[in-house]
């Protein structure tokens, strides 16, 4: 059994599949799953998006930590 793998971002209704020459002629399922990681992902990205600008750090505070846990 051959296989065609891609992680792809649908542009359009009209995908171009590199490889899929070689199925011409061919019956073959097609199935099209929305790839969950990439959606939280993008779902985590948004919330600290949305804290920007509302978290205001204590500089001093950081640079001690820093300092701390050098090894």
């Amino acid at each position: 059994m051959e296989a065609i793998k891609l992680h792809m971002k649908v542009e359009s209704d009209t995908l171009k599949i590199p490889g899929l020459s070689r199925f011409i002629g061919k019956r073959v399922e097609i199935i099209l799953l929305e790839d969950a990681s990439a959606a939280r992902q993008k779902d985590q990205y948004s919330k600290l998006k949305k804290l920007k600008g509302k978290i205001h750090f204590d500089e001093d505070a950081v640079a001690l930590l820093r300092e701390k846990s050098k090894l």
